[in-house]
């Protein structure tokens, strides 16, 4: 658009309010592609700038015709933009004065095909004021304003938490009918699986097919297993995963998850003690998830225990009531330890630590980031202390109000 010093001879045709000689702002009232406004393109106001060397009073004349306009742009001949000149600048001098003396010189300048993101960042950085101009390939577009920034950025927000959840509650759909669909043949195929082991028709000609009979067994069981540590993290994403809560014996379903283990645990050289007050209270939680944590941390600390290693390839199952009247169930181990990236990894779902140790057992990574999610479901925490070459130990901590006295 071409500008001079005086006044500006090019107008805008656009829609909104009327302006001083009868053009309109534009407020790109009309959203951008899906319907949320995504670039500072949309935030510009496109109003007619004004030259160098008008007055205060043309510019005042010009804001009090458009009072939706936050400030308006002074541009020279050649294009460049001089700065702003807002309201409260003008109101402080006399009508005659020209805009030069009531501009602010160091006005940020955006590019219009900016994301809101990236433009709020860089504004922070540069310290906007109320104001700022739109720039579209180098040139005068338009001039937005902090407000219209921070709206715009909380639409897209909004707009994108409502695209997170429901895109978590499709996914939990899928997993339920997944799930179910899966379940059934598999369920079938373990329990001939489970005949073809014991023998229950009788012996087989070959004995190697009860060990091939006992593979599919164990795998099933995995598989199953998989299946359900899926269904629940699904479901914990979309705050979808309730609590079957009753009064917990701690002590026995530490014991039995321990013992549930063991055999696995002792082939891999690896031994499992229990170290539990007799004296330890009851709980109040859901019992088949404080049994599924237990057995994630156990199994876990099996996994990257060396057979005969530190400790005698030993993992600790203990617990006790602490000063603060929280119940505490750690599981230590005399493993390799993590370093805080690996541990970061370890608790994102389908992360894994990448060692030698690790790949001789079967995992998903999803056994840790389901265990944190659970026990932040009873309303407590998991604590984790760790080192490369020293062990780990996670705590399960539970607030006092769940337990007994």
């Amino acid at each position: 658009m071409f500008l001079d010093e005086a006044t500006v001879h090019t107008t805008v045709h656009t829609l909104g309010e009327p302006s001083a000689d009868g053009a309109a702002l534009d407020r790109r009232a009309v959203p951008e592609g899906d319907g949320i406004v995504q670039t500072v393109a949309a935030l510009a106001v496109r109003a007619m700038a004004i030259g160098p060397g008008a007055s205060c009073a043309d510019a005042s004349r010009r804001l009090d015709a458009n009072p939706g306009l936050p400030a308006l742009a002074v541009v020279a001949a050649d294009g460049r933009v001089l700065g702003l000149v807002e309201r409260a600048a003008l109101a402080r001098l006399p009508a005659e004065r020209g805009v030069r003396d009531a501009l602010t010189v160091a006005t940020p300048t955006v590019e219009a095909a900016l994301p809101l993101t990236e433009a709020a960042r860089w504004l922070a950085r540069a310290g906007v004021g109320a104001c700022f101009v739109v720039l579209e390939d180098g040139r005068y577009l338009g001039v937005g304003s902090a407000a219209a920034l921070a709206a715009a950025l909380a639409d897209l927000a909004d707009r994108q938490g409502r695209e997170r959840e429901e895109a978590r509650r499709a996914k939990t759909v899928f997993f339920a009918c997944m799930s179910h669909e899966i379940r059934t043949p598999l369920n079938a195929m373990m329990g001939f699986a489970e005949l073809l082991e014991q023998e229950v028709l009788g012996p087989h000609a070959t004995p190697l097919y009860r060990d091939y009979a006992h593979d599919i067994a164990e795998s099933g069981r995995h598989l199953l297993d998989l299946i359900n540590d899926l269904l629940d993290l699904a479901k914990a994403d979309a705050d979808k995963l309730d609590l079957t809560e009753e009064v917990v014996a701690v002590p026995g379903v530490a014991i039995g998850s321990a013992r549930l283990l063991s055999v696995r645990a002792g082939r891999a050289g690896v031994r499992i003690e229990t170290v539990l007050p007799a004296a330890l209270p009851t709980l109040r939680a859901d019992e088949r998830k404080l049994r599924q944590m237990l057995l994630n941390l156990l199994w876990n600390a099996v996994k990257f225990t060396p057979a005969g290693g530190p400790g005698g390839g030993l993992v600790t199952l203990g617990g006790g009531v602490a000063g603060d009247g929280t119940l505490r169930l750690w599981v230590r181990d005399s493993g390799i330890g993590m370093t805080p990236a690996e541990l970061a990894r370890a608790l994102e779902p389908w992360g894994q630590i990448d060692s030698a140790l690790g790949r001789q057992h079967v995992g998903t990574g999803l056994g840790l980031p389901l265990t944190k999610r659970l026990v932040e479901l009873h309303g407590g925490r998991l604590d984790i202390e760790t080192a490369p070459g020293h062990g780990t130990t996670m705590t399960l901590v539970f607030p006092a109000e769940r337990v007994g006295r």
